[in-house]
């Protein structure tokens, strides 16, 4: 934590800028996270399946009333690839706010072409894509003068040990409505500085479990590694080990300068060991404001267990099948080991929660 608080204090980094459509109403840049894309392919040691591969994407349209409005905003969806190469099964399982945003993205997934996923060298229907779209305008100020003079004062006061100034800054800047992309990125690093000052370890970890790597990476790149690994670590103890080995994938893949490749070794080797040892994964599960839950698996027997509230339905979505269950009376399953890579989409219609348990091996039957 110390490490990377050193790196806080020293960046202050504005968005960079983004290449737009010359027209009134700039087409958004689409981000795409490459730990769903360019890193599972890389790292999927199994010949016999190939993973789809992008071949056509369009950007969504801006929605001219949130163009007038100079809103920004973000859409998270998983989809599937179908064997002919289009796409179905859009679910969208976040957005930052903005009906007309989710509109927009899921009419331009739907456009989009891929050559198909094969196993054993045959066309198959794939189900690990998932994809953030970003609606933002290319702009003289990256963010609003008032996110940013917030930022430098709270640096300013934690360098000079100001409690009183600190906790007004804390207070402010996490009052904002947060407008501009990126904008929120900046609330959050000053809340981990402020959070780690005061020695608030609660506000520290529920502050960085929530922080948005996605966006982080562009806003604070110098700080990205190292919070990544922070998370990878906050993942593992959450019992998040499938999640947090793609997390590690990705960081790797970045190749960045701050991370030994000893450092990367060690964590892989860790978690890999966590999820073949006899110990059950037990996580808390919570419904999101959209009804959804999701959750990537180390292992395939897995059970829910505590629920509050009601769940709808299961969707299991993994490399090469889908399958989509009426949880009823149902709260324990075993999928076949041939069902590669998988993810749990729980959804409710209001809120629920609920406890997930991974099994260990040596209660497979």
């Amino acid at each position: 934590m110390q490490l990377i608080l050193r790196y806080f204090l020293l960046s202050v980094t504005m968005l960079p800028a983004i290449v737009t459509a010359e027209i009134k109403l700039p087409l958004p840049e689409i981000t795409i996270p490459k730990i769903t894309e360019e890193v599972q392919r890389e790292t999927d040691s199994d010949q016999d399946f190939q993973p789809a591969m992008p071949h056509a994407k369009v950007g969504p349209i801006y929605p001219i009333y949130y163009a007038r409005k100079k809103k920004e905003g973000w859409v998270d969806l998983t989809f599937s690839v179908e064997k002919d190469g289009s796409i179905s099964n859009v679910l969208v399982t976040n957005d930052s706010g903005g009906a007309q945003f989710v509109t927009e993205a899921i009419k331009a997934i739907n456009r989009w072409k891929y050559k198909p996923a094969l196993e054993f060298k045959q066309p198959v229907q794939s189900n690990i894509h998932n994809q953030r779209l970003t609606f933002k305008f290319d702009r003289d100020k990256k963010i609003r003068e008032k996110v940013y003079e917030f930022y430098m004062q709270g640096l300013e006061f934690i360098e000079a040990h100001d409690r009183d100034g600190m906790d007004e800054i804390y207070e402010q800047i996490n009052d904002l409505n947060f407008r501009k992309y990126g904008e929120k990125d900046f609330a959050d690093v000053y809340t981990l500085n402020y959070a780690s000052h005061i020695d608030d370890s609660d506000l520290y970890l529920s502050t960085l479990k929530n922080i948005e790597l996605v966006s982080i990476i562009v806003t604070f790149p110098d700080l990205w590694a190292e919070l990544a690994m922070e998370k990878v670590k906050l993942l593992a103890e959450d019992h998040k080990l499938a999640e947090a080995l793609s997390l590690l994938n990705h960081i790797e893949a970045e190749n960045s300068k701050t991370i030994e490749q000893t450092r990367l070794l060690s964590s892989r080797e860790q978690l890999n060991q966590y999820i073949e040892s006899d110990i059950d994964l037990v996580i808390d599960g919570k419904t999101n404001k959209l009804g959804i839950w999701q959750h990537h698996l180390a292992r395939n027997h897995f059970a829910i267990t505590n629920l509050e509230g009601k769940l709808e339905s299961l969707d299991i979505r993994c490399d090469n099948t889908r399958r989509l269950i009426d949880i009823d009376g149902n709260s324990e399953w075993q999928i076949p080991k041939k069902w590669r890579n998988c993810v749990l989409y729980f959804q409710s219609e209001k809120s629920a929660q609920f406890t997930l348990i991974e099994f260990a091996t040596r209660k497979i039957v």
